[in-house]
């Protein structure tokens, strides 16, 4: 029997409140218990938490309730229709790029992502633009999620992805400009939270159990960390294109000048 609206409010909201336990604690000890002061502007930081419960309580009940089960419910439908036409490239390319766009749009609206974004543009002084992060990196969950596919689609060994992965990260890493490295490499842990993550694994899981081979919920697993590899693969190919644009643009002058 489905819960009703209620029961699913109060579960959520119970989940909500033991989530924020950890943390308050935390904070309550190294600033009773270390610091020996009282918090400041308690009223205003009682509020705060208090939307917090209540956003983060809707938050839960949206994903679980609406966009877990239709990304689901979509890999499985799109994955019986390819396998049921003969399960060639082809007919898998609907599939395919419903992961790779589901991941894209979903990263879009990472609220980590977006934050995390608005302060780079800040720190940068608005040379790295936030939305066109959020893009690079969306773009970047997107393709991590279509290799993921192809890896649970195909019975790709995950260990052979993540070392042709990294056969292509760590030389950009080596040879990008290092003000950029850090950001990238943690681009992808960034992106991948509270909308992604519990969506990307639903989609894994639904799709290795409707391939018609011998496969489990287990198989859908290791799409996560082909995502967390895609942004920083993006990024700095994206700041090697900038830089080469850069050196050309400038050697054009020096053409003129001469």
């Amino acid at each position: 029997m489905p819960e009703n609206a209620l029961a699913i409010l109060l579960r959520q909201l119970a989940g909500s409140l033991l989530d924020l336990v950890p943390i308050v604690a935390v904070i309550l000890v190294f600033q009773l218990g270390i610091l020996r002061r009282p918090l400041p502007g308690l009223p205003r930081l009682g509020v705060g938490l208090g939307y917090l419960v209540l956003g983060l309580t809707l938050f839960r009940i949206g994903i679980d309730e609406a966009l877990v089960p239709v990304g689901r419910d979509m890999a499985r439908q799109l994955a019986d229709a390819a396998f049921a036409a003969g399960g060639s490239l082809l007919d898998l390319l609907p599939l395919l790029a419903f992961g790779t766009l589901i991941g894209f749009t979903a990263t879009l609206i990472e609220p980590t992502l977006t934050a995390a974004a608005r302060r780079v543009e800040d720190a940068t002084g608005g040379t790295l633009r936030a939305f066109t992060l959020r893009l690079v990196v969306s773009a970047g969950i997107g393709l991590g999620l279509l290799l993921g596919s192809l890896r649970i689609v195909y019975g790709i060994p995950l260990a052979h992805l993540l070392i042709a992965i990294c056969l292509v990260l760590v030389p950009l890493a080596l040879t990008a400009p290092r003000t950029i490295v850090p950001l990238a490499l943690d681009s992808g842990g960034i992106a991948t939270s509270v909308v992604t993550v519990p969506l990307i694994a639903a989609f894994g899981v639904a799709l290795a159990e409707a391939i018609p081979r011998e496969t489990g919920p287990a198989d859908g697993f290791g799409l996560i960390v082909l995502a967390l590899l895609g942004p920083p693969v993006l990024i700095l190919g994206m700041a090697h294109l900038k830089r080469a644009r850069a050196r050309r643009s400038d050697m054009g002058d020096s053409g003129d000048a001469l």
